[in-house]
């Protein structure tokens, strides 16, 4: 069976993040992603789908098809990168499909997860186009499948298995029918399987992002300074506003009311902390632009660029070139 042939050039991205997890994938199961790799990926945020497939297609030449599941196991070795840390620190599973579609969504992604149906022990998922779009490739759609199953594993849950259709990929893939599938076209239903949450491994808490260093405004009275830390510690998934009363002791319209009284707002207190994370990012860590914008929690790169350069006077990559140096 030969692997997908690669399709007509698109304007799609895919994260960079992933295609470096992707890589490392290959390099521990003895392939070699070099030849494929796209040029500079440690240092963009986004790379074009074409790229992304390319690296697909040698890991499929190499591996064969049962190795395109397994690959998300490189992310083991990316623990550090923002966007594995704002991933790796959800709450649950229904927290780690909710970042991953935020993921898809910050980047434009052609290509969304639909969660179909979500148990203590188990999921259904369908790996969608975005409206007019062809689907996804079956390869496209394993290694996703492969990539979520090690961020469940990261967040602690253990006996996972999984399978498209109903072929199993993970942990025991049948390559063989995988390649038979593939000929038929891709289904779009994915089956996961896991233990029950109690069953699952207790992991050391992963530094959120941003990190839990960040000052609030000096200037803010305390309550304030309150509300800025505790939503700063976690801006991919932000506490609602009654959360943040009920973090606070107090209900919300009394929340609304102190924040008032300094001049401010649930929303200002938000968007204060994503700036300062972000400023953050860009002056302390190597981080793509448009990554240090996903993981402190903003829609998009517009968006990111749009804020930050209304509460800061210059645009992310000004301030990074203008103050990195001498941070």
């Amino acid at each position: 069976m030969k692997p997908p042939a690669r399709q007509a050039p698109t304007t799609d991205f895919a994260s960079a993040a992933m295609v470096r997890v992707l890589a490392q994938g290959m390099r521990e199961l003895g392939l070699n992603p070099d030849a494929a790799m796209p040029r500079a990926a440690d240092q963009r945020a986004t790379v074009s789908i074409d790229e992304k497939r390319l690296l697909v297609r040698s890991a499929i030449e190499q591996g064969g098809w049962g190795c395109l599941a397994l690959l998300g196991r490189g992310l083991h070795g990316y623990a550090q990168e923002p966007t594995h840390i704002a991933l790796a620190s959800a709450r649950d599973a229904r927290d780690l499909f909710n970042r991953w579609a935020r993921l898809e969504q910050y980047i434009h992604s052609r290509h969304r997860i639909d969660l179909l149906s979500l148990a203590d022990g188990g999921a259904r998922i369908a790996h969608r186009a975005r409206a007019g779009l062809p689907p996804p490739l079956l390869a496209e759609g394993l290694v996703v499948l492969g990539v979520l199953v090690a961020f469940l594993e990261a967040v602690g849950a253990t006996q996972l298995t999984a399978w498209v259709g109903d072929v199993p990929v993970y942990p025991a893939p049948d390559p063989h029918a995988l390649a038979r599938l593939a000929q038929q076209g891709s289904p779009v239903e994915w089956r996961m399987a896991w233990a029950p949450a109690s069953a699952w491994r207790e992991t050391p808490p992963m530094a959120a992002a941003p990190p839990p260093h960040l000052e609030p405004p000096q200037t803010w009275p305390v309550h304030a300074q309150q509300c800025f830390s505790t939503l700063s510690k976690d801006l991919m998934a932000p506490l609602t506003l009654p959360a943040l009363a009920e973090a606070q002791g107090e209900a919300p319209r009394s929340l609304q009311r102190n924040l008032s009284r300094a001049g401010l707002s649930y929303t200002h207190v938000l968007s204060e902390a994503r700036c300062r994370s972000a400023s953050w990012w860009l002056l302390k860590s190597p981080a793509p632009i448009a990554e240090v914008g996903f993981v402190s929690g903003y829609a998009d790169q517009p968006h990111f660029t749009r804020d930050f350069r209304t509460r800061v006077g210059l645009t992310p990559l000004r301030f990074r070139t203008e103050f990195a140096a001498t941070a």
